[in-house]
């Protein structure tokens, strides 16, 4: 099946990650409006943001349950922590289905907590992915958020947007892969640091690693990895593909955003990154 691209709108450019489920709806507009002059078929993944990782980091659900001290107690607090993280991810996952039903997509709500698992939070064991191929296939826009799932050793985790996107890009093989935030693309510092220099191009090596300073910075509630998952995931994305899927990150308001999702690159734009693999890295 032809995939053009799969969208990752940030939690912190939908939400407002520092307010309690507060969302961010000044920007959604501009993601509608790229998907909408979108040729092919598309994909959409959302971070929690502000939904989620509050409750998720409280009651600690990415450590879950199984590795305790055996305390009923505290793993019944791990698992309504898992309930309530739930339906904070799943109410915004509504809001975000709903602003694209309502701008004429038929968009449609998948949630992975319904058939995905994995071991030990990192190892994703068990996917279903044939829902998402059947609304593709019938012309449906599948919208995936980040989630809360069961996992073999802990008993429960937080499976990331990321990871998530990890899995479609193997299987799927879009033309590219698209990180839409609330900055302009990769940094050398923290976005506002005096020093802080906008990367075009962020090149991986064959072993994964990165020659150029990256920033990482990371808000203290987000249970998913930040910039160090994001660029964690498209380096899996890259490996896996030898650089034929493209990979970009831009601020969801921005030109080069839309230019990525719908051309594939950045030429003439004054922001946005294109992660690659270096030259040598693929043999």
């Amino acid at each position: 099946m032809d995939i053009e691209c799969i969208v990752k709108l940030g939690g912190s450019a939908v939400t407002k990650k520092d307010e309690f489920e507060t969302l961010n709806t000044a920007t959604w507009p501009a993601a509608i409006s790229v998907v909408k002059k979108m040729k092919g078929r598309c994909i959409i993944v959302h971070g929690a943001g502000s939904f989620g990782h509050f409750q998720a980091k409280q009651f600690n659900v990415t450590g879950g349950f199984l590795t305790l001290d055996g305390s009923d107690s505290l793993a019944n607090e791990v698992k309504r922590g898992f309930a309530l993280t739930r339906l904070s991810v799943t109410k915004l996952n509504h809001q975000i289905v709903g602003a694209f039903v309502e701008a004429g997509f038929p968009a449609v709500s998948v949630s992975p907590c319904n058939g995905w698992r994995t071991d030990d939070r990192s190892k994703v064991t068990c996917f279903d992915l044939s829902t998402i191929e059947g609304l593709l296939h019938q012309g449906f826009l599948p919208i995936i958020h980040g989630d809360c799932v069961l996992d073999e050793t802990r008993g429960c985790t937080i499976l990331s947007g990321d990871t998530i996107i990890e899995v479609l890009a193997s299987h799927f093989k879009p033309r590219r892969v698209v990180f839409l935030t609330d900055v302009d693309g990769v940094f050398t510092h923290p976005p506002g640091h005096p020093e802080a220099a906008l990367l075009p191009v962020v090149n991986f090596t064959e072993d994964g690693e990165i020659a150029t300073t990256v920033a990482m910075t990371t808000k203290t509630q987000d249970t998913t990895g930040g910039l160090a998952k994001k660029l964690s995931s498209a380096w899996t994305i890259l490996r896996e593909s030898e650089g034929d899927i493209k990979v970009f990150v831009c601020n969801i308001v921005s030109g080069a955003g839309e230019r990525a999702c719908c051309l594939g690159n950045l030429d003439g734009e004054q922001t946005g990154t294109e992660l690659r693999l270096s030259n040598n890295s693929v043999t």
